[in-house]
């Protein structure tokens, strides 16, 4: 059983939105930073408009569970928008980061993921893969902050009640693969 902090960032600020992004930190009172860091490094990519809501606080939950335990207060959270240039994109189509970890949990490896969207079109090579420089900035940022030190994770909900366990992120990866969001509501 671990106490998790557990992060929402909102996005906004464009067609289809508000959405969130959703990450764990395994320290009581977590610096956010690199967080603010992370969405800095890779606003470029976004189109104009869009904005990073980090809250320097959030809900303390159970790992084995996911019940609310309490409330953390930490530090460094912001507000990061996006700097790219005006131009196409497709609503709920980007890149996805991968958070890896060392943690085995009923019979599989616990990972993580983000998806980064929308891409601007001028983020993609012309037979729809993301673009050479694309992949190096996300690649950069994502390393960036799966190494910054700050003690952050994955939380896995389990096969059944009471099953969830708490993974630290031990790095992070991206690949040359478009991805796409789908809602669930109809």
């Amino acid at each position: 059983m671990v106490a998790m902090r557990r992060l929402r960032v909102s996005w906004d600020g464009l067609p289809g939105m508000p959405g969130v992004s959703t990450f764990y930190y395994g320290v009581a009172s977590p610096n956010v930073s690199d967080c603010v860091t992370f969405f800095t490094a890779i606003k470029a990519l976004f189109p104009p408009g869009l904005t990073w809501s980090i809250p320097s606080s959030g809900d303390e939950l159970e790992s084995t569970t996911g019940a609310l335990t309490g409330a953390w207060a930490g530090s460094g959270g912001g507000q990061v928008t996006s700097s790219g240039s005006l131009g196409a994109y497709a609503a709920g189509v980007g890149a996805l980061a991968r958070w890896d970890t060392l943690t085995i949990h009923n019979g599989r490896r616990v990972q993580g993921r983000t998806f980064l969207a929308p891409l601007l079109a001028s983020q993609y090579e012309n037979n729809g893969t993301l673009a050479g420089t694309t992949i190096t900035t996300l690649t950069s940022a994502i390393t960036a902050f799966a190494a910054s030190g700050v003690a952050k994770g994955i939380w896995s909900k389990g096969r059944f009640p009471g099953d969830g366990v708490y993974a630290a992120i031990n790095t992070g990866a991206l690949t040359d693969r478009v991805t796409s969001l789908r809602s669930r509501r109809t």
